[in-house]
């Protein structure tokens, strides 16, 4: 049986507006959002959680919509979600809702083969956006705001 690619796990569906609709949550850091993606149960809405906590805002929980856009992708809620962030054994907390954002990664949640990978893409709606994996760890919300902030520096200073 052949691996799953990262796309695969997304659970993508193209849209009858040519929008594309995915299992993912995403957040916003300085107007670049991040779509955190994995199987269910995998941490997203955690991750996000924490996020929050250190400055981010959440565009949706769950379901990301993602439209090609002034030469862009973007990320935005589904028409008519509430925006409210699930925060496994607590409930639901409604939050804040973030402007849409343009896409800046995709973090596909768990291992990770390398300490310093190479760069990857994927392609969605026509656009290379670059793919972080990582697993669920203590300090991963701090990394992602940190890489968010510093435009995503995909080399180590020599």
């Amino acid at each position: 049986m052949a691996a799953r690619s990262a796309f695969e796990d997304l659970a993508p569906t193209l849209l009858p507006d040519g929008s594309l609709s995915l299992h993912a949550t995403t957040v916003a850091v300085d107007g670049r959002a991040l779509v955190i993606s994995g199987p269910s149960g995998a941490g997203k809405s955690g991750i996000a959680a924490q996020m929050l906590t250190l400055g981010a805002a959440l565009i949706v929980d769950d379901l990301t919509r993602l439209i090609s856009r002034d030469e862009a992708l973007w990320a935005m809620a589904p028409t008519d979600a509430p925006i409210r962030l699930e925060l496994r054994g607590l409930g639901l907390c409604e939050t804040p809702a973030a402007s849409p954002a343009p896409v800046a990664a995709c973090l596909i949640l768990g291992s990770s083969a390398a300490r310093l990978p190479d760069p990857e893409t994927m392609d969605l709606l026509g656009h290379a956006i670059p793919v972080l994996r990582h697993p669920v760890t203590f300090d991963l919300a701090a990394k992602l705001m940190l890489w968010l902030r510093g435009g995503g520096v995909d080399e180590m200073p020599q």
